[in-house]
């Protein structure tokens, strides 16, 4: 059998006199020492040993499995960036907006009702605010309006208004969050001069 020892100092700040506690100005160090008995069992090491040798390996080995079977599932989903979202980018000056591309289709939405949930009103012109409405219950649902030059708008009220800084092509996506995940409701593609 060892002995694990413990040393600890501690400092007397406050003394008992006369049945009360006064500060004392010259604090006395103590040292409090303590020996814990520590057993040193081959059952202990054994289990570590047989832990490191075989299942850390095969835990290291599921998780390189199930990333690979991840990757081919996603790649078998044809989750990769469409031309609309590399171009609408790409039209951005800000090199960190670049850096960040969604991974599905815009061409793929099954429904579009982008119209139902949102009214654009005038001309959009670079530089210039342009007006529109949100058609829905803002407060039903969270959405989200990813205006295709990498800015994401969080809808909060039904008056809304952006101004985008450069003319080009882009595509604006309206997506509703719905357990934690984007959802696509609809895309609408424009034009600003």
């Amino acid at each position: 059998m060892s002995y694990l020892y413990t040393s600890i100092e501690v400092i007397k700040i406050i003394r008992w006199d006369n049945n009360r506690f006064i500060f004392n100005p010259n604090p006395i160090f103590m040292n409090i020492e303590h020996y814990t008995p520590v057993h040193l069992n081959k059952k202990h090491t054994s289990a570590f040993q047989f832990f490191a040798i075989h299942i850390e390996p095969l835990l290291l080995s599921l998780l390189i499995l199930t990333g690979i079977i991840g990757s081919i599932y996603l790649f078998g989903q044809k989750a990769i960036l469409s031309d609309h979202a590399s171009t609408s980018i790409g039209n951005s000056n800000n090199p960190n907006i670049a850096s960040f591309a969604p991974i599905f289709n815009v061409e793929e939405v099954a429904a579009n009702d982008f119209d139902k949930y949102v009214q654009m009103k005038g001309k959009i012109t670079a530089g210039q605010p342009f007006f529109f409405t949100f058609l829905q219950d803002e407060n039903a649902s969270r959405y989200v309006m990813e205006m295709g030059d990498g800015v994401r708008l969080i809808v909060t009220t039904p008056n809304l208004m952006y101004t985008y800084e450069q003319p080009g092509k882009y595509v604006i996506e309206l997506k509703e969050i719905k357990d934690g995940l984007l959802h696509i409701i609809g895309t609408k593609k424009i034009k600003v001069k």
